[in-house]
């Protein structure tokens, strides 16, 4: 009898450790699933960004020439005024 009942005491503790070891692991892993998941996302945005920045700077040259071209007609049409 006090056979079964250190058999059963030995199992009983070698589960509960099992499960705090185990729990601490399965809570690892599940922080280092989520820091990966948020590094893909992190450079996932900063691509973004990055593309969102050039096209500002295409847009920035464009905005340029297009005030240049109007500040050109504005020229353009007081020469034309006064001849008239």
């Amino acid at each position: 009898m006090n056979d079964t009942i250190l058999l059963f005491l030995s199992n009983a503790i070698t589960g509960v450790a099992g499960w705090f070891v185990g729990r601490k692991k399965q809570q690892a892993d599940t922080d280092n699933a989520i820091l990966r998941n948020m590094e893909i996302v992190i450079s996932s945005y900063k691509v973004l960004i990055d593309d969102l920045k050039q096209e500002i700077q295409n847009l920035n040259i464009k905005i340029q020439d297009l005030e240049k071209k109007v500040d050109e007609l504005h020229a353009e049409n007081k020469k034309l005024k006064t001849k008239l």
